[in-house]
């Protein structure tokens, strides 16, 4: 019965481990919850604001828009990792 108990916890403590981190990624969604995707054929138009954002891949955005933009574009695949540049 220990065994099991132990097992159980070490199943739930990795779990646990593998939200975190999923959570820690960034993703786009947190951030890009307020912009809306643009119907097929359309452009999104971003506001012309200097104000840099990182995404996962290393690259420096102008502004919060613009990853947005890619992020969507990407399905996913593009993170939000911090304000600033990279």
């Amino acid at each position: 019965m220990t065994s099991s108990r132990s097992s159980m916890f070490l199943l739930c403590l990795t779990c646990t481990f593998l939200i975190v981190d999923a959570v820690s990624q960034g993703g786009y969604q947190a951030q890009c919850k307020n912009f809306k995707a643009p119907a097929p054929g359309e452009n999104t138009q971003c506001p012309n604001i200097q104000k840099p954002v990182c995404g996962t891949d290393g690259q420096t955005y102008k502004n919060l828009c613009e990853f947005c933009k890619v992020a969507m574009e990407q399905n996913g695949q593009l993170g939000y990792k911090h304000d600033g540049k990279c």
